[in-house]
């Protein structure tokens, strides 16, 4: 979503895939102008225009909806795949596991600004991973192409990685199955207004589209519980961050911006169960 420097997730395709591969393709949706130094790639990676106005869950659903093999892996342009990525994926694979995701590593230093966002969003999925980790990365995940919606729900309404996995737990019992060295790497940009904005953004989305799925909590009590998510969500960095020395120093560091965010995604949330207003969700990115 936006203008990227696709390179480096490129080259680390490219290198997990062995030559003359055949039976891997990958799928690329973008809605900006993609970058002329990759438009000449590999037959086996397929790129797919879409509007400006596309929101990030629908260029993830359709990309998903481009896929037509057994099994589909989503990942982010920003979380390039880590050395051997692939050979785990296979292994799964070939064990029938029906859907598995792995562990999402910092790729910013823990002076810089930029890992806020990983430090917000994907801190739990450091490793080693726990085993009471019940979440699944949207930058790294697997799973069966059956189990995912029909390729035209996806175009039209996107790929929402939480109900998804709540979905299959309902009708299916169905859990996701961690696969600790099966890696990719966070490297996205950070600008605190945006973020933040983003942040607010899509906890309003969650807010708004939660009640679609079964099994929930009333709309109110929802509601007001968004007054202690902050706390409630600062403590899950935290704790998600004290096993590794470099996590807690970036934690601290950057711990205004932490509250910052986690503000920001429950004020939207609130207002998501307030308003219910879907139309947000378009303008994800």
């Amino acid at each position: 979503k936006g203008v990227c420097d696709p390179g480096s997730f490129i080259e680390a395709l490219m290198r997990e895939l062995a030559p003359g591969s055949t039976d891997v393709d990958i799928h690329i949706a973008y809605d900006k102008n993609w970058h002329e130094d990759y438009s000449d790639l590999d037959d086996v990676i397929k790129l797919h225009k879409c509007s400006k106005e596309t929101s990030v869950l629908r260029l993830w659903g359709m990309a998903i909806a481009c896929c037509e093999g057994e099994y589909v892996a989503i990942l982010d342009i920003h979380s390039p795949p880590d050395t051997g990525w692939l050979k785990c994926v296979q292994l799964q694979i070939r064990h029938k596991t029906p859907l598995f995701f792995g562990s999402v590593e910092p790729g910013w230093e823990k002076n810089d600004i930029r890992i806020v966002g990983y430090l917000a969003e994907y801190a739990q999925f450091s490793k080693p991973l726990t085993s009471t980790l019940d979440e699944v990365p949207g930058n790294n995940v697997v799973c069966h192409r059956s189990l995912l919606d029909d390729p035209s729900r996806l175009v039209s309404e996107g790929f929402f990685k939480t109900f998804m996995v709540w979905r299959l737990e309902q009708e299916m019992a169905l859990k996701p199955q961690k696969v600790e060295d099966m890696a990719v790497i966070y490297y996205k940009p950070f600008s605190r207004k945006r973020y933040m904005a983003r942040r607010y953004q899509h906890g309003r989305c969650f807010g708004a589209t939660r009640h679609d799925n079964a099994g929930q909590p009333p709309r109110t009590l929802c509601m007001i519980f968004t007054l202690v998510l902050p706390v409630v969500r600062i403590w899950h960095i935290y704790r998600a961050v004290r096993k590794r020395s470099d996590l807690r120093h970036a934690f601290f560091s950057f711990f205004y911006l932490i509250v910052q965010s986690e503000v920001a995604w429950s004020y939207g949330e609130m207002k998501g169960y307030i308003d219910r207003d879907r139309s947000v969700c378009t303008q994800l990115d």
